[in-house]
């Protein structure tokens, strides 16, 4: 099965290319044979005019079935930029949710790199797998039932990428499968969770580089009327940065 997405102002829906039946407004109807549709068209359903988009990671919530709050995209983007994530790259993540971070991830590191998820639920594991199917069937995805405190991996890995509850608890474990020079995010709501990391790291031989949050504001724009939003996302996550440090201090 292929999907497109199919998105208005108000209003988004997937269309199933092999079936040419769309889903939409927790309604699913076919199309006739002929509506062949492609990216970049627009179609007229129910009154209201939708724009055809193939699906990418930033638009994860309006094809996905999900099971908890997603990373948004904001944050995703800058977790791939801040940990150099790139095609062929290595990355471990723990806690899979409903596979948002998942399916960013795997597109940064393309064909030839690999994303390992160590997931408690595994009922969170088959979502993120039916979610990812949809969309990037043939991914270089590891999926891991099991806790990232306690687990043994084989491989080594340039990122970890830790989105669970407790991650102060995990950092000793994964530092075994963390290169020197690797970078490690923390995701985190609270800031009692934000102070226990940077502890955690420290203690443990990293070196924290920085923390902060992301506020993400649209701006309505419209003819002599431009303006912020009214409905604003105040606050996601703190995320927190560091570089597993080698143990080795030269003196110049």
């Amino acid at each position: 099965m292929g999907i497109l997405v199919l998105k208005s102002r108000k209003l988004s829906g997937i269309l199933d290319t092999t079936a040419n039946r769309v889903t939409l407004g927790g309604r699913t109807f076919s199309l006739s044979p002929q509506a062949v549709l492609s990216p970049g068209d627009t179609v007229k359903l129910q009154g209201e005019e939708f724009l055809v988009l193939s699906p990418s990671p930033h638009m994860f919530r309006d094809y996905a079935k999900r099971s908890a709050q997603i990373i948004q995209p904001w944050d995703a983007a800058s977790i791939i930029f801040h940990c150099s994530i790139k095609e062929g790259s290595r990355v471990l993540e723990s806690g899979a949710g409903s596979g948002a971070l998942t399916m960013a991830l795997i597109s940064a590191v393309g064909k030839s790199g690999l994303v390992t998820t160590v997931e408690t639920d595994k009922k969170n594991i088959d979502l993120t797998r039916q979610n990812l199917d949809l969309v990037v069937p043939g991914h270089s995805w590891n999926a891991v039932n099991g806790n990232i405190s306690t687990i043994d991996l084989e491989g080594r890995y340039d990122a970890v990428i830790l989105d669970i509850p407790e991650p102060w608890n995990s950092i000793v474990n994964v530092r075994r499968f963390h290169i020197p020079g690797g970078r490690l995010c923390c995701y985190s709501p609270t800031y009692n969770q934000l102070e226990k990391n940077v502890s955690a790291l420290t203690e443990a031989g990293y070196y924290v580089e920085e923390s902060f949050e992301l506020i993400k504001r649209d701006i309505l724009v419209r003819s002599g009327a431009t303006r912020p939003d009214n409905d604003i996302i105040g606050h996601t996550a703190f995320l927190t940065f560091a570089v597993k440090l080698s143990g080795l201090t030269i003196k110049g």
